[in-house]
């Protein structure tokens, strides 16, 4: 009898799980499906930011999202760490172009947690002022993909030419 009751509590444990999307098996089609998703993601923040459109931005962010810089190599300078707050606030108040690329990202999926990391470009007024590494960390809550933390490099030197060419 114990052996039953010990199989069942295991079934509907399990079958809770895969209804909650905890223990869901991601098949190749669903991870390429996610994968883009993701990255549009990613690409819709770069279009919001060009367009200074605190609105989309603000839903792709989770609440209490943040975004943390880091200056040079890193040694000797303290990250900056920004509210989503504090970034809608500038995105909406700012009146310079703003233009970020990525290229050649790489996508890693797990469940309900994704992260890319990318090389990129920023330019501002259409000048290069710095390159650098994107980290991305999205958590998906349903189907919908949110960016939760934004970490990335700021190297004003050293930047070699983008793959992508100059901007158009």
């Amino acid at each position: 009898m114990r052996r039953h009751s010990i199989l069942a509590y295991l079934c509907v444990g399990s079958a809770a799980l895969v209804l909650c999307g905890a223990a869901r098996p991601l098949s190749a089609q669903s991870s390429d499906a996610d994968r883009a998703a993701v990255l549009s993601v990613v690409q819709r923040l770069f279009t919001a930011m060009a367009q200074r459109d605190t609105t989309a931005a603000r839903a792709l962010l989770m609440p209490g999202s943040r975004f943390v810089a880091i200056f040079g190599d890193g040694t000797g300078s303290t990250p900056r760490v920004q509210a989503d707050t504090t970034f809608l606030r500038n995105l909406a108040t700012g009146t310079d172009r703003l233009l970020e690329r990525m290229w050649e990202p790489v996508v890693q999926l797990r469940g309900p947690l994704a992260t890319v990391w990318a090389p990129y470009d920023f330019y501002v007024n259409g000048q290069r002022t710095h390159c650098g590494v994107d980290t991305f960390t999205l958590l998906r809550g349903g189907m919908v993909w949110r960016l939760s933390d934004i970490s990335y490099t700021v190297e004003r030197t050293g930047c070699a030419d983008s793959p992508l060419g100059p901007p158009k």
